[in-house]
């Protein structure tokens, strides 16, 4: 069913609180402005609308008159209104930077700052009183009482039926009670566009991106402005859920075929092989972009033989046609011209290309149907295993396989060798999952975290992990602790390597640079030493395998994924995924760069939890180095920022 303008305009403001002007509704006028000399924006073209709400402490809304000034980048005065029901909004603003005074009986004067850069692109700004300063970041979604998780499950399973107005209800009757709920907005969004309602998606999808920079609705916003061809849109959707949500491998696969039409061919490469390397199987249809990206670039070889990999992976009957036409064309481009009698042969006046057009080249697919989309689908609650698909390297370049392990130990070596006891800050993100994969129960949690390692006896060591001083497990939710982030470098430790057998894929990228793919797993029969579970007083010991990337001219660790060889069922261990990434930690007063994790994502469905956790490192301070020095958070390695040097 599709609404009219006047009707998805009315829906969208008694429900979410839109922002967009309504064809036959009644509105408030406007803010007052007072605009003197015209901005640079005001020249350049192009407006937005900003609604601002008032927050309390516990993200509830202000229902108080308060006085909102804006400024535009010069200072000039744009506007000044008085919020009602704690909400204000100023429409059709030049493009700009704006500051936003706000002034209210009982609190100081909150000041914020919001850039609008795209035209028609609506923008929502919580200002959170009380601390003087309001803040830009996302506030956290209120969470789905139990009878809009039932709604919800209820509309899914509709859902998953193809009983598309039958779901659509049930989250209606979700929305009624919790407007601008993000899950809520996002599947009305994916309803609206199964019905081929785009414009009605758009609103529901913008709301919950625009308010909590929700990463499925940025994925989505993305997706569509891809087929649209608004590029440059689409890549700031995708980029800013990449910066939410950095293993989102739908994200990476859409930038991939972003890149590939804005013709940046080693971005479309680089993107897309992500895609693989987190989404595995789910992510197949990079191939078919990867292997476009290498074509067009003219390495015909290593996009047969993506190719060729696809092909041998079931693919579906379009991505075959796809793979099938681009094989073709990799044939014709580089079979050599022959004479033909009375033609000539081509001369170098008239070259010959050594790759094909990007605009014939395969675009990655359109919103998934109810039967593949992640959030109906209860096997894609967690990534895909390590061993359901090889992420694609090249395999034409000989891997010096003795060499790198010997390396990569000596890296872990070295890294205790300088590290017997560090700090960190850890913000962890929890969520407690539901059937589909929807989080059901959120925590943000922040800990002072420290970490000891320490050789009990020669060549066998203990990774000893504390949270505000506590080794505690009650301090996280579900009581289920997350441990072992540290320890699972010891992969590569001379004393734990001879534990597991070592396979390399290829060489390829990781966090922008040249890395060696390699495969590891537990020996069968060998005893499991860097992974254990605790259920009330009993220890298991558990097997893992896995993937890492490791950087190609340092050695260093750059990226480790894990999960278990078989489950556990005496432990009710039916999955544990783990994805770390690595980054450089510099020390300046001694001359040491140190190569720890940033990021932790683990998913794992023990003892009838099924949870996803990220972990972010931030404000390392190493002790006995030096106990007074702190870095930053070590940033991912992109081609403008080189990595540690070797040695």
């Amino acid at each position: 069913m599709k609404f009219s303008a006047t009707a998805r305009c009315i829906a969208a403001l008694a429900i979410f609180f839109a922002i967009l002007p309504c064809p036959a509704a009644a509105q408030r006028p406007g803010p007052t402005t007072q605009p003197s000399q015209p901005s640079s924006a005001d020249v350049l073209g192009g407006t937005s609308d900003l609604a601002v709400t008032l927050r309390g402490p516990k993200n509830e809304v202000i229902n108080a008159a308060a006085k909102v000034t804006l400024r535009n980048s010069a200072g000039q005065l744009r506007g000044t209104s008085i919020t009602e029901k704690g909400r204000v909004i100023f429409r059709a603003l030049p493009l700009d930077t704006y500051q936003i005074s706000v002034e209210l009986q009982g609190y100081p004067t909150a000041q914020a700052s919001v850039s609008l850069e795209l035209s028609g692109k609506n923008r929502n700004l919580d200002v959170l009183m009380g601390a003087g300063k309001a803040s830009t970041e996302p506030l956290p979604p209120p969470p789905l009482s139990t009878k809009e998780q039932k709604e919800l499950t209820a509309g899914l399973r509709a859902l998953q039926a193809q009983r598309i107005d039958e779901a659509r209800k049930h989250f209606l009757s979700a929305a009624k009670s919790n407007p601008n709920q993000p899950d809520i907005d996002y599947l009305l969004g994916i309803v609206s566009v199964i019905s081929g309602d785009v414009v009605t998606a758009k609103q529901y999808f913008e709301n919950a991106a625009n308010r909590y920079q929700y990463v499925r609705a940025l994925v989505a916003l993305g997706e569509l402005d891809l087929q649209e061809g608004n590029l440059p849109q689409a890549k700031d959707y995708l980029e800013k859920a990449l910066k939410s949500e950095p293993n989102n491998w739908r994200a990476e696969q859409l930038l991939a075929a972003v890149e590939l039409r804005l013709k940046s061919f080693t971005a479309a490469i680089q993107h897309a092989e992500r895609a693989l390397q987190s989404g595995n199987t789910d992510a197949n249809g990079a191939r078919l972009t990867l292997a476009a990206a290498l074509s067009a670039s003219g390495d015909l070889h290593r996009s047969n033989q993506v190719l060729s990999e696809l092909l041998k992976k079931a693919p579906s009957p379009e991505q075959a046609k796809q793979a099938n036409a681009l094989l073709e064309s990799n044939r014709r481009v580089a079979a050599p011209t022959s004479a033909v009698s009375g033609v000539a042969s081509p001369s170098s006046a008239e070259p010959r290309s050594n790759s094909v057009e990007v605009d014939s080249l395969p675009l990655s697919p359109s919103l998934p149907p109810p039967s593949d989309n992640p959030l109906t689908d209860r096997s894609r609650w967690a990534p895909p295993n390590v061993d359901d698909a090889v992420p694609p390297a090249n395999t034409s370049v000989a891997c010096p396989m003795p060499k790198l392990l010997d390396a990569a130990g000596r890296r872990v070596l070295e890294l205790v060798e300088n590290l017997d006891r560090f700090t960190a800050t850890e913000h962890l993100h929890h969520e407690s999952l539901n059937e589909f994969g929807l989080a059901v129960r959120t925590n943000e949690l922040k800990f002072e975290y420290t970490v000891y390692i320490h050789e009990v006896k020669p060549g066998i060591f203990d990774v000893s992990e504390y949270r505000d001083g506590s080794d505690s497990r009650d301090i996280f939710p579900e009581h289920v602790a997350t441990l072992g982030t540290v320890a699972l470098a010891f992969v590569f430790h001379p004393e734990y390597s001879t534990d597991f057998d070592f396979r390399c894929e290829g060489l390829t990228h990781q966090a922008g640079q040249l890395a060696w793919q390699i495969h590891f797993q537990q020996k069968s029969g060998a005893p499991s030493r860097l992974r254990s579970y605790r259920l009330g007083t009993k220890y298991y010991r558990v097997s893992i395998k896995g993937r890492a990337w490791i950087a190609a001219d340092s050695f260093e660790i750059i990226r480790m994924q894990s999960d278990l060889v078989k489950p556990v069922p005496d432990l009710r261990l039916r999955a544990e995924h783990q994805d770390i990434a690595y980054g450089p930690v510099p020390f300046k007063k001694r001359d040491l760069i140190l190569w720890l994790p940033y990021s932790a994502e683990t998913y794992l469905d023990f003892n009838g939890h099924r949870i996803h956790r990220r972990q972010d490192f931030s404000e390392y301070l190493l002790f006995w180095v030096d106990e007074h020095q702190r870095v930053e958070k070590p940033k991912e390695i992109t081609e403008e920022q080189p990595g540690a040097p070797s040695g």
